[in-house]
């Protein structure tokens, strides 16, 4: 059986307030069968309500795990997302209580899957209708034009009114070509030849009456009736489904309580920044920092007060930082800067310098003074490591000669710099 992974520390309830299900899983692999399972790491309420199962009954387990708990349910969710090997979507149908969703899937990580449920029950009712019964032209919720084969507007519906903000007299004096944006138009001749050879589903950016813009999703297909051939668009505003990827993107890149980049995120940017001073030979220092007893700010004030602490410390720093300059949240309170385009270590001191002032700078806590200060560790490219790892470590031993010089200060890592006490 593959090895499961122990859940990350997760702040309660951090995803309830989205409309989507939101869950994220761990991938356990089994080498021998080449598939995968999945351990629940996170749901949130969206997610209990579509599943109708609590959160602490699914916390720890994998979707193999849960056939006894509706397993065609679980089963389908788990095959699909070895269909698509964690990154893609694809549409869920819950059967049990006929809804559908579409089911977007992102990996941050080589172990971890972020899903996200966004339910489509009345679109795809409005589609299903549509084959069966013919929906009443007017009553689609989608934008459905009519065209000839030149792209002449014949005839449109309400929704394609709403969404360009012209009548139907306007439209029908308007090519397709012209609400579609210039950047677009160099791939309509070929996606138009597909629509006659049985139909074609891609992504466009459309063009509103106001000049505003907003993406979209086209079915073409051509039908040919009595007066001639026929082009039949089904448009749908795909705006929210963009929102959705961007928002999952987000999540993946960028630490939910401070904004800044995540440990993953930040480890990439490192990494490029290694080739990048490879290349052109210039130098880089990391800065990894810590706030002197943060612990306390928790066990005297409690978990709120901690996170006001980190999230006043990360936008002072930020402040301060030059414009190519980075910062990411490794973990806790844990913090790295990479501080680009080095050119001598007075500049890295002045830095560290303004760091540490602008840390320091008042913050009250419902009415409370507190005091924050920070250890800084510094370790320089390519004079102390070329990877990222051993970057990482010198600059941590480094911050640990701070701190047992008092803290609220900063250090160059040196060669004999004793390696830190965990």
């Amino acid at each position: 059986m593959p090895e499961k992974i122990n859940t990350p520390l997760c702040c309660k309830n951090m995803y309830d307030p989205m409309l989507e299900g939101y869950v994220m899983f761990a991938i356990l692999r089994d080498e021998h069968q080449g598939l995968c399972d999945y351990q629940f790491l996170e749901v949130n309420r969206q997610f209990e309500n579509i599943s109708g199962v609590q959160r602490g009954e699914v916390i720890g387990k994998t979707l193999k795990q849960m056939q006894n708990h509706s397993p065609e349910v679980w089963l389908d969710i788990c095959d699909n997302l070895n269909k698509i090997q964690g990154n893609g979507s694809f549409e869920y149908f819950l059967k049990k209580d006929d809804r559908h969703f579409q089911v977007s899937a992102f990996c941050p990580s080589n172990d971890i899957v972020i899903t996200v449920f966004l339910e489509i029950t009345a679109q795809k009712r409005a589609e299903e209708a549509l084959k069966i019964h013919k929906i009443l032209f007017e009553g689609a919720q989608d934008i459905i034009l009519y065209t000839n084969l030149d792209g002449q507007v014949i005839d449109s519906n309400q929704r394609a009114c709403e969404a360009y903000g012209y009548t139907k007299e306007q439209l029908q004096s308007r090519r397709i070509q012209e609400i579609r944006h210039s950047s677009t138009l160099d791939e309509y001749e070929g996606q138009m030849r597909q629509a006659e050879m049985g139909g074609v589903l891609f992504e466009c950016i459309h063009v509103r009456r106001d000049g505003s813009t907003f993406p979209v999703e086209v079915s073409s297909r051509v039908a040919h009736t009595e007066k001639g051939p026929l082009r039949i668009h089904i448009i749908r505003d795909i705006t929210l489904r963009k929102v959705q990827e961007a928002k999952i993107a987000w999540l993946a890149n960028y630490d939910t309580l401070t904004g800044i980049r995540n440990r993953a995120s930040l480890m990439m940017q490192l990494e490029q920044e290694i080739q990048h001073c490879a290349r052109s030979r210039a130098q880089f220092a990391v800065m990894l920092f810590d706030i002197d007893k943060f612990k306390s700010f928790n066990d005297r004030y409690g978990h709120e007060a901690g996170d006001v602490v980190l999230r006043h410390v990360t936008a002072k720093v930020q402040q301060v930082l030059g414009m190519t300059d980075q910062i990411g949240r490794l973990g806790g309170d844990e913090f790295v800067i990479l501080q680009t385009a080095v050119k001598e270590l007075a500049g890295v001191s002045r830095l560290a310098e303004r760091i540490q002032a602008a840390a320091a700078e008042p913050l009250t806590y419902n009415g409370i003074p507190l005091r924050v200060s920070i250890s800084i560790g510094i370790s320089l490219f390519p004079a102390d490591a070329g990877d990222v790892d051993s970057l990482l470590a010198f600059a941590d031993q480094a911050m640990y000669v701070t701190k047992k010089r008092g803290g609220s200060n900063y250090a160059f890592f040196m060669s004999d710099t004793p390696p830190a006490q965990t």
